[in-house]
């Protein structure tokens, strides 16, 4: 195998391939990328068993073959050359040799017959959509995702599609997240997948390299093909169900706040709460909300926001103000709306935008008096 191409096109493949790699799988071949040289195409390989990548580009190519490569420290050579630099690539049957300007560098290999290949999908289900909607949804749930895998169904991100519809949702056991979108055509067959959470993160990092994605799946493993790239997953084959019906409520208490006015004060709050509960009360009149954390070693802290607009009775509730803080760095209105039934009731929380929402259960503690 011998290549010659930009280092700038071929780091860029492999710094996304590299995130698909493993140091925790005995099978060393596992921290290796698999690159082919065939035609006028390089194409990338990296999987983790869970996970796959696969990313091409075109550049010339003086003879064809393939091998496995150390990801990691071709990474680290590529981001140590100059931009725009040639690199000329030969694998000599036991090394890959890598020459740029006066540099080299020999890289062990192993046989590309010991990289594992990822299960074949026939898929019973596709989509495309736009990379960006599909982003910007993804972003909007992903911090939602549990990290508690003691519950498998909570650490992955939800689509759901149905009609002309798609909805993406996460939850963890004291936050949820919904996104929607519609499609131009409406899907005969609806479908919902569970997509984990090192997936989805890949997936915002990958999703401007194309204006469409497409989906294709067997509800047991997914393909999402962006461009001159593809990323494989298996699927997390347990699901959460009906998150979107914790939003139907006929609320008793409506709030519409601003949300700068609101996010710095749950900040500065958040200064002086509990580090294990982060718990502060929210105190909601018919002109204005308190917000208040509760008594701790280091002392309390208070603000008074006025101005906001009220139906209902007052009522206290108590939040966990580092997930209060979460929601509004995602939310990107000058306004939003909390709803409210009690005060041991979820909290509703909804941009003035109609796309997405969120759901805070709130702490249920005794206070001091």
């Amino acid at each position: 195998m011998k290549f010659k191409c930009i280092k700038n096109d071929l780091q860029e493949l492999v710094q996304h391939a590299n995130n698909f790699t493993t140091t925790k799988n005995i099978n060393t071949v596992l921290q290796n990328l698999f690159i082919e040289a065939e035609g006028n195409t390089i194409t990338i390989k990296s999987t983790n068993l869970q996970t796959a990548f696969t990313g091409k580009f075109e550049t010339e190519i003086i003879e064809s073959g393939t091998t496995t490569v150390p990801a990691k420290k071709l990474l680290e050579i590529l981001k140590e050359l100059p931009d725009g630099n040639i690199i000329d690539a030969e694998f000599t049957g036991s090394k890959l040799v890598i020459k740029s300007g006066k540099s080299i560098f020999t890289l062990s290999t192993i046989s590309p017959e010991y990289f594992p290949t990822v299960s074949e999908i026939v898929p019973e289900y596709f989509i495309r959509l736009k990379s960006d909607v599909f982003k910007s949804m993804l972003e909007k749930v992903n911090f939602c995702i549990s990290n508690d895998h003691s519950k498998v169904e909570y650490t992955g991100g939800h689509i759901k599609v149905f009609g002309n519809k798609i909805e993406l949702s996460a939850a963890d056991f004291q936050k949820i997240a919904i996104a929607e979108s519609k499609f131009d055509e409406e899907f005969s067959d609806e479908f919902t997948i569970n997509v984990p959470k090192k997936t989805v993160n890949e997936l915002i990092k990958l999703l401007d390299y194309s204006e469409y994605v497409e989906i294709e799946t067997d509800k047991k493993q997914a393909l999402f093909k962006i461009n001159n790239i593809t990323i494989y997953t298996k699927l997390i084959e347990k699901y959460i169900q009906s998150l979107s019906k914790l939003f139907d409520i006929q609320p008793k208490i409506t709030v519409s706040i601003h949300k700068e006015s609101f996010l710095n004060s749950v900040k500065r709050v958040s200064t002086l709460t509990s580090d294990i509960t982060h718990a502060a009360v929210f105190s909601f009149n018919t002109d204005k909300l308190d917000i208040y954390s509760l008594e701790t070693e280091y002392g309390q802290g208070y603000e008074s926001i006025e101005g906001i607009t009220y139906e209902g009775e007052p009522i206290e509730i108590i939040l966990n103000t580092k997930h209060v803080i979460e929601v509004m760095n995602h939310i990107n209105t000058e306004y939003f709306t909390m709803k409210m039934i009690g005060r041991k009731n979820p909290v509703l929380f909804y941009p003035d935008e109609d796309w997405y929402k969120y759901l805070l259960t709130p702490i249920s503690i005794e206070r001091r008096i």
